[in-house]
């Protein structure tokens, strides 16, 4: 009698753990669920992120979404929100499974958040007008110049983190904040603008100026461009994306995906 006592016993013991560990067991469709749940953003920064004609496109846009769709997600591109770069940042720090692109990786954001990448290599600079006959040579050279960044963007951070006063970096937020910023140093109230290179020659095209008035002055830094995730997003989601980012990268998909936009 006691035996049969302590095998119910038992049983249910097995059972009320294997119930409470559940997820652990959980079909891939299960968990592709929780790919699903995340908050998705990007910001205008063509080539890599941008809306024309009210779709969003480029190649971390592209990637992204033949990412989820490798790893089991129902998510695309339409579920992918265009925020001013600002916004999204601190949506990025606060809300859990919030993902933002495409991010420079630095050392100081290292610890912040987790990533999955890289798409691609990045350089930022700062560009100025030819007319404007700036000359930096070195960090202190900085000081001398008023320079323009888009807040929250690494621009900003990279001249801060060079010693620059806040005082003469004059950021820009908001909906297109790098045509303001161009505005501004083609009517001489900044002398050079802190942003990524191909990103600003990019937009200098697309809004009719001409390129060839405009010069790199300076390399703040080359890196690598990243998705980035909030702390608290599973580990389980960033290993999933981050497997369809090396698969993709392991087949022609990945340049397929890259060269219309970078021609």
């Amino acid at each position: 009698m006691y035996k049969n006592k302590f095998k119910v016993l038992v049983f249910i013991f097995i059972l009320t753990s294997f119930l409470f560990h559940a997820p652990a067991f959980w079909s891939d469709s299960a968990r592709a669920q929780s790919l699903n749940d995340l908050m998705i953003m990007t910001e205008n920064y063509p080539p890599f992120n941008f809306s024309k004609d009210d779709i969003l496109q480029g190649i971390a846009v592209d990637l992204m979404e033949a990412m989820l769709k490798k790893a089991g997600s129902d998510k695309t591109r339409k579920d992918i929100q265009l925020l001013p770069w600002a916004r999204g940042y601190h949506y990025l720090q606060n809300e859990k499974n919030a993902c933002l692109f495409a991010t420079t990786r630095t050392d100081e954001r290292d610890k912040l958040f987790k990533w999955v990448g890289p798409i691609s290599d990045t350089t930022i600079v700062l560009t100025s007008r030819k007319d404007r006959k700036v000359s930096i040579k070195t960090p202190d050279d900085l000081k001398k110049y008023k320079i323009g960044a888009v807040i929250k963007d690494i621009g900003e951070q990279l001249l801060l983190d060079a010693g620059l006063d806040p005082k003469n970096i004059d950021s820009t937020g908001g909906t297109n904040a790098v045509l303001k910023s161009i505005k501004k140093m083609n009517i001489g109230r900044m002398d050079a603008f802190a942003y990524e290179e191909s990103v600003l020659k990019w937009e200098l095209k697309q809004q009719g100026f001409d390129v060839n008035q405009y010069e790199t002055v300076y390399v703040l830094k080359s890196g690598e461009l990243y998705y980035a995730f909030n702390s608290n997003t599973s580990d389980e989601i960033i290993q999933k994306l981050q497997q369809a980012l090396d698969d993709l990268k392991k087949t022609d998909e990945y340049q397929k995906i890259k060269d219309p936009y970078l021609k």
